[in-house]
């Protein structure tokens, strides 16, 4: 009985061991499955989209402007909106975040920047507010229509010889840093609550959300996905083309305790970019005041702001 048993027991073992690759394979196989499913399940929620919402009427913040269209040079119908001022001393060109649903909510910012002498240009990137486009693209292509906007703002004789601003929130921030090292056209920068690059703040909020183990696992898994959705313009990112400013004027803003866009973004691109100013704020407020749309509540915020421009204003003259 004992050699019978033993004889079976050789006989299992010899079919596990027979078996067992492929068993192994196979988990291997389900656990890269899951690992590449997770961040493009995740992807697909955030970008695969567009947003619109109701569009802010100007003379509520006691301002006026008019509708530009404009066209990227990938053929994507853009819309924005001037607001003008007599004898500018410089156009500031705002973008909203990743899901704002119109660049209208920046018509404060435009009061803010009239009321000081500076003229605006709120554009609705591709797959926001009016613009065309299906889907987001996370900067990495919509530099093109800052493009398309600065190529406008340089056709108007009223703003010849002033300097141009890209200033953003969010990915719009992340925009402005992207164009503003591609166009040399663009005089300065700021970047409010900006990442350093789509996977680096994908897996920092990994690190959020679950664990720096998890998110190391899940980093080239997030990186194939990206590279995957936006192809060859995948290595256009705002820690890359940071480096490009040169002299130019920009100013960092974050705040410490940002769960949206980690304060990890904001080391990585001021280490790129040790010339910038910078401007830490304590807490977690993604969109650095508590009433974005009415900027003028918050006074720090408005003089820091104003502050930038106007040196910006009196290194023209």
């Amino acid at each position: 009985m004992v050699r019978i048993a033993f004889l079976g027991l050789n006989l299992y073992l010899c079919g596990v061991m027979k078996v067992l690759p492929y068993i192994i394979l196979a988990i291997v196989a389900i656990v890269v499955i899951v690992c590449i499913a997770l961040p493009a399940i995740k992807m697909h929620k955030m970008l695969d989209c567009r947003t619109q919402g109701e569009v802010y009427n100007p003379a509520e913040f006691g301002v006026e402007s008019s509708v530009v269209r404009l066209q990227s040079a990938d053929g994507i119908a853009l819309t924005a909106y001037e607001v003008a001022v007599d004898n500018p001393k410089g156009v500031v060109l705002c973008l909203g975040g990743i899901h704002s649903a119109t660049v209208t909510n920046w018509y404060g910012h435009s009061r803010l920047f009239a009321d000081n002498g500076f003229a605006s240009l709120l554009l609705d990137l591709r797959s926001h507010g009016a613009s065309d486009g299906w889907g987001i693209y996370a900067a990495t292509r919509e530099w093109q229509d800052v493009d398309a906007a600065v190529e406008y703002i340089k056709s108007q004789p009223r703003y010849s010889g002033v300097p141009v601003v890209a200033m953003g929130l969010s990915m719009g921030a992340a925009t402005a840093v992207v164009a503003t090292g591609r166009n040399s056209r663009i005089d300065a920068l700021i970047a409010l609550s900006a990442y350093s690059s789509w996977e680096f703040n994908f897996d920092r909020n990994v690190e959020l959300v679950a664990s720096k183990a998890v998110a190391r696992i899940l980093s080239p898994f997030v990186a194939l996905v990206t590279r995957f959705r936006f192809g060859k313009m995948a290595n256009i990112s705002p820690i890359n083309e940071i480096t490009k400013l040169g002299s130019r004027p920009a100013l960092l803003v974050q705040s410490v305790g940002d769960r949206t866009v980690p304060y990890a973004n904001f080391e990585e691109l001021t280490e790129a970019a040790p010339q910038a100013q910078k401007w830490v704020l304590e807490g977690d407020n993604h969109c650095i005041i508590d009433d974005f749309v009415h900027p003028q509540s918050d006074n720090d915020y408005c003089e820091k702001i104003v502050t930038f421009l106007n040196t910006l204003s009196n290194d023209k003259q």
